[in-house]
């Protein structure tokens, strides 16, 4: 999928905290998964326990929307615009079967 011409091109330095505040949010979320294990270990009330592996275990799939809003646009063109970039490079270059 091509980039489109008419999306703003952005820069590290125009994305800056909320960007660094973004990644870390989506990256530190996978940390939650880990701890379902030591919740269903415990000595809390079983319902107790569903509630909280189940947020726990929905964690990183709710973390990509609060990043995103954390970001902003521009952070999110500048994302994009990157991994586009790299996969684009990464595929080209692989033979064809």
């Amino acid at each position: 999928m091509p980039i489109a011409a008419t999306e703003p091109e952005f820069t590290a330095e125009q994305v800056g905290w909320r960007f660094t505040l973004g990644a870390v949010l989506l990256v530190g979320a996978y940390v939650a998964w880990p701890m379902i294990p030591l919740v269903m270990a415990s000595d809390l009330d079983p319902g107790v326990k569903a509630g909280v592996s189940g947020v726990l275990g929905a964690t990183p799939f709710m973390s990509k929307f609060v990043a995103i809003a954390v970001m902003g646009r521009p952070a999110y063109y500048f994302l994009k615009r990157k991994v586009y970039l790299r996969l684009r490079r990464r595929f080209a270059h692989s033979p064809a079967e």
